[in-house]
């Protein structure tokens, strides 16, 4: 008897290692991520893999030619979509908003015509008229849902369906969606084509910089220039592009292919999600859930 006491089940209060039992389930949660947690530099923001004929916008989102290129379809199709209908709705409304002037115009003529007749009406077709008022419906409405003051029960408010259309907010153009945060326009004039440079080391697929044939680290900071497409490390870019420009130099050019770099908006900064540490970007996931209440 004595053995039972000591059950999961027998307890009045809830232990800390039952608590831990529930911790995958209940609450919030918390995961520091390491850098082979984070996408590379040179992966598609769309399908996560190595990017294949690679472009990049003018924020620096990396992205499969192809992958983006169906993307920004399927937006041009469902912004198609969301004018057509709308278009549809203003039309509705339109006609319903003629609809009710007519019914508004014939009942003026009604009451005209009822104010001018000489005739009396009949005491009982006046009580019918009363009874089939707006008012009557009411009673009738109480008696199909007795329970209206219940949530369940309660009656459901009209919808606007183009005020809804106005709520979504949606824009009238083309987004690059890969920066949630803070999506911007992208066109498919605006997709910058990128060349990597790569080598085999090892039977390995490497990445390097093309000036100083430094090998890029999967988190490594990487600068794409706008006229050649050509990627330089930090290094090479802050001493061979950012520094000249700052001084005016009039031979700034791609080390690579000597294509001409005529401002500092020609470098695109391609965005990386961080480096693994808790000053390098996003170095933690949480999943916010509710607390067991035991």
């Amino acid at each position: 008897m004595a053995r039972h006491s000591k059950h999961n089940t027998a307890s009045g209060h809830f232990t800390y290692a039952e608590y831990q039992m529930l911790k995958d389930r209940w609450g919030s949660r918390k995961l520091r991520l390491s850098v082979e947690s984070m996408r590379a530099f040179h992966a598609c923001c769309l399908c996560l893999q190595s990017a294949q004929r690679p472009v990049c916008c003018g924020e620096g989102h990396v992205f499969c030619k192809e992958c983006i290129l169906s993307d920004l379809v399927t937006q041009k199709t469902q912004l198609a979509e969301h004018a057509k209908r709308r278009a549809e709705l203003v039309q509705r409304r339109a006609e319903q908003h003629a609809e009710d002037a007519a019914k508004a115009e014939r009942a003026k003529i009604a009451a005209f015509e009822e104010s001018t007749n000489a005739l009396p009406k009949d005491a009982k077709r006046k009580r019918e008229a009363d009874d089939a008022g707006p008012d009557a419906k009411k009673p009738a409405a109480h008696a199909a849902n007795p329970a209206f003051w219940l949530p369940s029960m309660a009656p459901e408010a009209e919808t606007d369906e183009l005020q809804e259309l106005d709520k979504d907010e949606r824009p009238s153009t083309t987004l690059c969606i890969a920066g949630s945060d803070k999506p911007h326009k992208l066109t498919r004039k605006g997709l910058v084509p990128v060349h990597f440079s790569t080598r085999t080391v090892d039977t390995q697929r490497q990445y390097f910089c093309p000036s100083c044939k430094k090998e890029l680290a999967l988190a490594a900071q990487v600068h794409v220039l706008r006229a050649c497409g050509h990627t330089l490390c930090t290094a090479c870019t802050k001493e061979l592009v950012h520094t000249p420009l700052e001084r005016a130099d009039a031979g700034v050019a791609c080390p690579e292919c000597s294509a001409p770099v005529r401002k500092a908006a020609d470098v695109i900064a391609i965005a990386r999600e961080g480096t693994g540490f808790a000053g390098g970007g996003r170095a933690e996931a949480a999943t916010k859930g509710i607390a067991f209440q035991g």
